[in-house]
């Protein structure tokens, strides 16, 4: 599985290892911060560590999708993306329909 974020995450929606198995395995870490009210999280990469920031104001729902949209961005190796090389709201776009192509809603 290690290697293959496709079928990692996947492997997370299915139920066949947990959150900390998966972030573990990708050398993530998830924190609850004090972000402002319109930035539900981001992610970003500090050496050779994933950090993933969520909003702790959040409900425990939103919480949720918010990571999920984050490991999306992951996947997707949007951390590699130069902010000034695509517009903000694409890279966004893009992490919301790979997560609603794994959930099966497109």
């Amino acid at each position: 599985m290690e290697g293959d974020g496709y079928v990692v995450l996947l492997a997370l929606l299915e139920g066949e290892i947990d959150q900390n198995e998966y972030m573990y395995l990708n050398n993530i870490e998830l924190r609850y911060v004090r972000l402002p009210s319109y930035v539900y999280g981001l992610i970003y990469k500090h050496k050779d560590i994933f950090l993933i920031a969520i909003n702790r104001s959040l409900s425990q729902e939103k919480k949720k999708k918010t990571i999920l949209h984050e490991l999306a961005h992951f996947e997707l190796k949007h951390y590699d993306k130069e902010v000034f090389e695509f517009k903000i709201e694409d890279l966004e776009d893009e992490a919301d329909k790979y997560v609603n192509f794994l959930i099966g809603k497109e």
